[in-house]
């Protein structure tokens, strides 16, 4: 909020500090927004009081990485559910196969009830839509442009007037007003496009579903989680017990088990990229996330030739829905040793990636899936003049396995001219 702390700030200074204080205002600013999507998650709003106090239990333990990444929090927490939701609902599942082999088949159905429904319209209609498309929103919303994601979360799930949505994006409050509306259009399409059987009954444009997002993305949540979601990321094991106590679902518990998910996930995509250094055979390892590749205004002739013109740009702003080659990722379409292959000759000196579309000039990710099985490295990348083949001297060694990510699920600049990064590809092989 204008005049206030902001939720990165307050992270930090509950990571340096452990200033409890601040946490909790960033727990009261996101709670509805979690519980909000933690019902549409679960579907029972018990239980997504549970995943409530996991995901900020999850916070409090991650406080320092959350706020060194450039994602906005209202993003992380959505992501954070999506694990913490699908940790409890396995968990739950089994709870419940236990009690139907000892309760009566209507206990047990009972005690699976409990359906989140959640709409706030008077509109029967409106409420039978949303039931169906709620469950596919999250996960399109975190799909969406960066930009677009952000005056989403903004506007309809933190309640953000238009002149604080303005400032973020650097815009006018008329273009603010602008961009919301193609970013609901945007998301409305993507709903469509989803699967759900009732998408197609959503609102035509962005201004009836504008409507039916403002009044139903985010609820009020229960009286009291709050202080348990609180005490649950403040007060550690103590608080899981005492929720066991209560009979239900520990959020300690579920956190446990959504972490060991997220590192799972981060172990795969997290990335070291090793860059040779200029003038020396030595080779050096650093964080992907601190290293960028050179900078195409070193060059300011291919600069020029990369940048798109401003009539493209906005061609591609408003056919950025529309399927086309022009606004399709990039893909791999050729790789070099091919991936699956063994028995590759170890004295391979170069590996190559060709994509489907010419890429943006100096903009690559390769990155590790397990440092063990990132080749060593005997140059620098470099981009072929057909602007599509990326080529990374190498030196590999007999009988080896290697593995490397093209893109990542955290990583992505393989990116064509447009900016449009490449759908994460993985290579693997083994020499002879």
């Amino acid at each position: 909020m204008a005049g206030h702390a902001d939720d990165f700030e307050l992270l930090g200074r509950f990571a340096r500090a452990r200033d409890e204080p601040a946490f909790a205002e960033v727990v009261r600013r996101h709670l509805n927004l979690v519980y909000s999507s933690a019902v549409r998650r679960v579907g029972d709003r018990h239980l997504a009081e549970d995943v409530t106090q996991a995901v900020f239990v999850i916070l409090a333990k991650k406080a320092k990485s959350v706020r060194s990444s450039r994602a906005p929090l209202g993003a992380w927490l959505l992501t954070t559910v999506r694990y913490a939701a699908a940790n409890a609902l396995k968990i739950e599942a089994r709870r419940r196969k236990h009690e139907e082999r000892a309760a009566a088949a209507a206990s047990a159905a009972a005690a699976a009830g409990a359906s989140s429904g959640g709409a706030c319209s008077a509109n029967p209609s409106d409420v039978i839509v949303w039931e169906e498309v709620a469950s596919q929103l999250d996960d399109a919303v975190l799909k969406l442009p960066a930009v677009d994601r952000r005056a989403i979360l903004m506007r309809y799930f933190e309640d953000r007037p238009i002149s604080e949505i303005a400032q973020a994006l650097r815009v006018t409050e008329g273009a603010a007003k602008m961009r919301l509306s193609r970013s609901v259009e945007k998301l409305r399409k993507r709903l469509e496009r989803s699967g759900a059987g009732a998408a197609a009954a959503l609102p035509a444009g962005a201004a009836g579903f504008d409507t039916m997002l403002a009044t139903h993305a985010v609820r009020a949540a229960p009286a009291g989680l709050m202080q348990h979601a609180i005490a649950a990321s403040l007060g550690g094991a103590a608080a899981g017990a005492a929720g066991a106590a209560a009979g239900t679902l520990s959020g300690i518990a579920i956190a446990k088990g959504a972490i060991a998910m997220m590192s799972w996930k981060s172990k795969i995509a997290a990335a070291v990229v090793a860059a040779a250094m200029l003038g020396t055979g030595t080779v050096l390892t650093m964080s992907f996330a601190g290293a960028q590749a050179p900078k195409a205004q070193d060059d300011p002739a291919a600069a020029k030739a990369e940048a798109p013109a401003a009539s493209d740009e906005a061609d591609a702003e408003n056919n950025d829905d529309k399927a086309s080659l022009a606004t399709a990722p990039p893909v791999v379409v050729k790789t070099v040793p091919q991936s699956g292959m063994t028995g590759v000759d170890p004295k391979t000196a170069e590996i190559r990636v060709t994509y489907s579309k010419s890429m943006k000039n100096g903009s690559w990710s390769w990155s590790t899936w397990g440092e063990e099985n990132f080749p060593k490295l005997n140059g620098k990348p470099r981009y072929e003049a057909d602007k599509r083949t990326c080529v990374l001297p190498v030196k590999l060694e007999p009988n080896k396995f290697y593995a490397i990510w093209l893109n990542s699920e955290k990583f992505g600049n393989f990116k064509d001219a447009g900016g449009r990064p490449a759908v994460p590809y993985l290579l693997v092989f083994k020499t002879k």
